[in-house]
């Protein structure tokens, strides 16, 4: 499993696409939800709008999506100009809720989602405040197209079918992400880094182990001051505290995704008692792992 599967796995991500905007004429659609454990995204199937995010203005356009990876306020609407939210009409065509502005035919098509993972992941928390793109093009092209082939269906199985397509479009653009250099602070853009690459490979592939800084600065070819400062610099936390959160977001995931008893799973991320592991992980998750594993 690359790092990728594991940053991906850790963060428990789950993708849906639930929502298709069909609107005319003059319109505004505000947003005021905020969240660091959910994205959401605008893809655009025909015509243009804008979106206002803070002082920002993004003008999008058939084949453009516009990504949060942590939810924000924000304004979409016809035009650039800020005007009062106007109402809406919802219906359901499939799995899909439609909601209409305007009687015509429709200006914009639009198709809204969401990507829901774990608080605070450290993949999610590298990613860039927003992301614009156009997929004409891209390797994400296709993707979309077979999405939109699939939205058009009312078929058995077709709200798997576009949640996992959703699941598939979330790794394409992180793909994209990496490619382009687009990350700040964080572990995908420390992984680009020659000498922090395999430190943070080797604590994602075994957590476990009883690491010492000078095993990591040593596998960074640094001195220990040296790997520490710019540990940090770029990941925006010290090595000791990087390993334990992914000890924490390991047990986790497998807290929600397997039957393993919680001293199995404490031993398993590197924690030598089920009662040390517990008051660890309810300092970071602010409930107990039996809990976790509830709700």
């Amino acid at each position: 499993m690359d790092y990728l599967d594991k940053l991906v796995h850790f963060a428990q991500v789950r993708g849906e696409i639930n929502i298709r905007c069909e609107f005319q004429g003059e319109w505004q659609v505000e947003h005021n939800e905020h969240s660091n454990s959910k994205g959401i995204f605008h893809l655009i199937e025909e015509g243009e709008c804008w979106l206002t995010l803070e002082d920002q203005r993004f003008h999008l356009t058939q084949g453009d999506i516009f990504f949060l990876p942590q939810e924000r306020p924000h304004l979409m609407g016809n035009l650039p100009e800020n005007k009062e939210n106007t109402p809406s009409h919802k219906s359901k065509y499939g799995v899909f809720e439609v909601q209409k502005i305007g009687h015509g035919a429709a200006d914009l098509k639009m198709f809204c989602g969401a990507f829901y993972y774990q608080k605070n992941a450290l993949l999610t928390t590298s990613l860039p405040d927003y992301l614009h793109l156009n997929l004409r093009n891209t390797s994400i092209q296709p993707l979309v197209q077979l999405f939109l082939q699939e939205a058009m269906k009312q078929e058995n199985g077709n709200q798997s079918v576009i949640d996992a397509l959703a699941n598939v479009l979330f790794i394409y653009i992180i793909r994209h992400v990496i490619s382009f250099g687009m990350m700040g602070q964080g572990v995908l853009y420390a992984l680009q880094d020659k000498r922090l690459n395999p430190v943070i490979l080797r604590l994602l592939q075994a957590p476990a182990q009883d690491w010492r800084i000078e095993q990591l600065a040593e596998l960074a070819s640094m001195s220990r001051a040296n790997f520490i400062r710019v540990f940090q610099q770029q990941i925006g936390m010290s090595p000791g505290r990087f390993l334990t959160k992914v000890r924490l977001d390991l047990a986790a995931f497998l807290l929600k995704q397997s039957q393993k008893t919680v001293l199995a799973i404490a031993l398993e991320v590197g924690y030598q008692s089920e009662a040390h592991f517990s008051k660890a992980f309810k300092n970071t998750y602010q409930v107990s792992p039996s809990l976790y594993r509830k709700v």
